[in-house]
């Protein structure tokens, strides 16, 4: 799910002034929070692996960056933005400069911006009327309204742009390579008695190149006899003996391994990769519409209910790898990626980028998409030469909490679906 963007101002709680703090003081708790920060990040490296390390810090600037969208065009657009904050909770550290306070909070589940008059529930003070969001043209506010979701896919097609011109184009390469391994209850695999591993790519077997046809026919047709690989591991050839044999269930020999064609990459040149991103952009786009369509369409509704109810249809669900995951899941697959790779990773970026762009424009508060919703509805009912026609969002409150209501179960059978079950990894 996507973090809070915009946070309105409390009617009967208006901003106390920060008690002054001397630069020694503001210094110190600067320094105090980066230590520990660092502290935290060593921890999640120790106990979790950098993986995590690099999806957790990757997710927060994700987050950050969105709601720089917003901020960015609230100052742009003459609005009164008073707070930008990384995290929820108890203050850790902050600074005012000029009206904007930014900080730091204790829970890094997310941040936000406060824009002042977000709605016309709100109660403002008379001399910040003129810049409250509510009060400014239809086009700023779908613009700062819609930042955060621009960035989203500003985010994606940049990575793309970069993935493509500096890692390359994804094509089938001239080797097999080893994707996965058997494993016994007792004793070890062919494969793993001969020494390969998991991404060894297969240059030759018995003196013949390494096609799927000449792997599996020198395998099974060995009869137990050794079998020659050449394989490259880390740029350097290898010359590896197993000998297959025939486990139990199978009539063939085998080595206990799985391979698939090995992908390489080709390089290609900034034209090349600003129109390889596009065309990126627009598959992956479209495929996530589609995902989010079908998984709050009834028949998908009716499946997750069905999955949370019964372990054997969500096991089915997942082992077909088809079902939409919550952030739990998206986490997950991030750190799978980042295992895979360099491509991988930026790949489930660009993805997650995309999603979260899509998701935050669905129209309905809280979400930015009601933001943008509104605002276009009191253009349409705004007569020319009368005053601009106000919704009266109070009556919209009972479809609101409708609406949270219905998104928490949603995510919170995800999450279920997610933690009970386990997502698969897509990536060998």
């Amino acid at each position: 799910m996507s973090v809070a963007v915009v946070e309105a101002a409390a009617p009967d709680a208006p901003d106390a002034p920060l008690p002054a703090q001397s630069r020694t003081e503001t210094v110190l708790r600067l320094g105090a929070l980066i230590v520990g920060t660092a502290a935290v990040t060593a921890l999640l490296a120790t106990t979790a692996g950098w993986a995590w390390v690099a999806v957790v810090w990757s997710v927060i600037v994700i987050i950050m960056l969105h709601e720089l969208g917003h901020f960015a065009t609230a100052k742009w657009s003459g609005m009164k933005a008073t707070e930008y904050f990384v995290g929820f909770g108890p203050k850790l550290w902050s600074i005012r400069r000029g009206e904007t306070e930014y900080g730091v909070k204790a829970l890094p589940l997310g941040g936000y911006v406060k824009i002042l008059g977000m709605t016309s529930m709100e109660e403002l003070d008379p001399s910040d009327e003129p810049r409250s969001f509510v009060n400014q043209s239809t086009s700023k506010r779908v613009l700062v309204a819609s930042a955060g979701s621009i960035v989203h896919f500003l985010l994606a097609f940049i990575l793309a742009i970069c993935a493509l011109w500096f890692i390359g184009t994804p094509r089938a390469g001239p080797y097999q390579q080893l994707t996965g391994m058997m494993t016994l209850a007792h004793g070890q695999t062919p494969a793993q008695a001969a020494g390969l591993r998991v991404g060894d790519q297969f240059v030759s077997v018995d003196g013949r190149p390494a096609t799927p046809a000449s792997l599996v026919a020198a395998i099974s047709g060995s009869k137990g006899k050794p079998v020659a690989l050449v394989v490259q591991r880390g740029g350097k050839d290898i010359t590896i003996v197993a000998t297959p044999k025939k486990f139990a269930g199978f009539t063939t020999y085998k080595l206990g391994i799985g391979f698939a064609t090995a992908t390489v990459y080709a390089p290609t040149g900034l034209l090349g990769a600003i129109g390889g991103a596009g065309t990126l952009m627009w598959q992956v786009t479209s495929k996530t519409g589609e995902a989010f369509v079908h998984a709050f369409s009834p028949s998908g509704l009716t499946s997750l209910a069905h999955q949370v109810t019964s372990p054997k249809a969500a096991a089915q669900a997942r082992a077909q790898g088809t079902n939409t995951v919550s952030m739990v899941g998206a986490l997950q697959y991030l750190t799978d990626a980042f295992k895979a790779g360099a491509m991988p990773f930026i790949g489930m970026l660009i993805s997650l980028n995309i999603s979260l762009g899509i998701l935050n424009m669905l129209p309905m508060l809280p979400l930015d998409g009601g933001h943008v919703a509104i605002a276009l509805y009191e253009r349409i009912r705004t007569r020319r030469g009368k005053a601009r026609y106000r919704a009266d969002v109070a009556k919209l409150m009972p479809v609101v909490y409708a609406f949270m209501g219905f998104l928490l179960l949603f995510v919170a059978g995800k999450m279920y679906l997610d933690i009970a079950h386990g997502v698969s990894n897509p990536f060998g």
